[in-house]
């Protein structure tokens, strides 16, 4: 159903070809859910912890599945967005694939797990998400994950329930900690940092994308522009990339063979559709690209070391 509808969306603000025909949001198979998403992912953290006026964050959210963008990221955490999404989705549900997380604070159990993700179900108003993250599980401990009571718990029993379709895992730090929990086979998406300068620190590139195509994961780049300094999202602030690399940096990560959606944050319409104009037209960096980008990515890397957090 998602990528029927996704290919027939057409909209009078698409980007066109040079005859002036519209283009159609391009799509691709998340891993072994077998589901066809847009390669653009719509980041509602922006939106969402910056106050944004309900008839606003809706009139964003609805032109971005008008313009094909079927992949919707949100958490609990993202102010008040799961409230604010919950109009849209009750509308569009069908029209979209949903992800949301969960945020485990202390005590990180399957109880409170299942409690969240009974409480995302009720503000984004649909009795299914399509995908919950354990979210930064490279910071949880081994019995916070694999435990008897332990997150990953949580979402096998969610998923047992038929509240969500897929289990994932997503984080910004500690990558080898990804592989053990890919390992266990029970993971069915992967949202790791994946841009051209943080690949010289934290490199999910090498150390957990390989391991999640041996178990057939989907793979979901986040930060493709570097995300925002401290990651504060009030008051709206840009990319790091964003004003230089734009255009490289979502190519970049749109040519990793593994990855099938660029999950970004938009916080208006402007932003909404820059996005939509480049992923539209994307085109795979050249091997000369690709090496001008390496070094210029090594460059950058040792201004901003490790800015998310420990490596290992």
């Amino acid at each position: 159903m998602l990528k029927s509808m996704a290919d027939n969306v057409v909209s009078n603000v698409a980007p066109t070809d040079g005859a002036g025909t519209p283009r159609k949001m391009p799509c691709r198979i998340l891993g072994r859910t077998g589901v066809s998403v847009s390669m653009l992912g719509f980041g509602i953290a922006p939106i969402g912890i910056s106050p944004t006026d309900a008839p606003i964050f809706e009139g964003i959210v609805h032109e971005a599945i008008d313009l094909g963008v079927t992949y919707l990221d949100v958490a609990p955490a993202y102010g008040d967005g799961e409230e604010k999404l919950g109009p849209v989705i009750r509308e569009r549900r069908d029209e979209v694939f949903l992800v949301t997380k969960t945020l485990l604070q202390e005590p990180r159990n399957r109880d409170e797990g299942l409690h969240q993700i009974q409480r995302s179900l009720r503000r984004l108003q649909t009795d299914h998400l399509d995908v919950v993250h354990l979210h930064n599980v490279g910071r949880f401990t081994r019995e916070e994950v694999f435990g008897e009571n332990g997150g990953l718990a949580a979402l096998k029993q969610a998923k047992k329930d038929g509240l969500i379709r897929f289990i994932g895992i997503s984080g910004h730090v500690f990558p080898r900690n990804f592989v053990q929990i890919i390992e266990t086979g029970d993971i069915d998406v992967v949202m790791p940092v994946l841009n051209f300068v943080d690949r010289h620190t934290y490199d999910f590139e090498s150390k957990v994308i390989p391991t999640a195509q041996k178990y057939g994961c989907g793979v979901v780049a986040m930060k493709v522009l570097g995300g925002v300094v401290g990651m504060k999202y009030h008051p709206p602030q840009a990319g790091l990339l964003s004003r230089t690399h734009y255009a490289n940096a979502i190519r970049y990560a749109l040519s990793l063979s593994a990855v099938s959606c660029a999950v970004m944050g938009l916080k208006n319409r402007h932003e909404l559709h820059q996005a939509v104009e480049a992923v539209t037209n994307f085109s795979p960096l050249t091997e000369v690209e690709q090496a001008a980008l390496t070094v210029e990515g090594k460059k950058i890397a040792q201004e901003w070391g490790a800015h998310f957090g420990p490596v290992e």
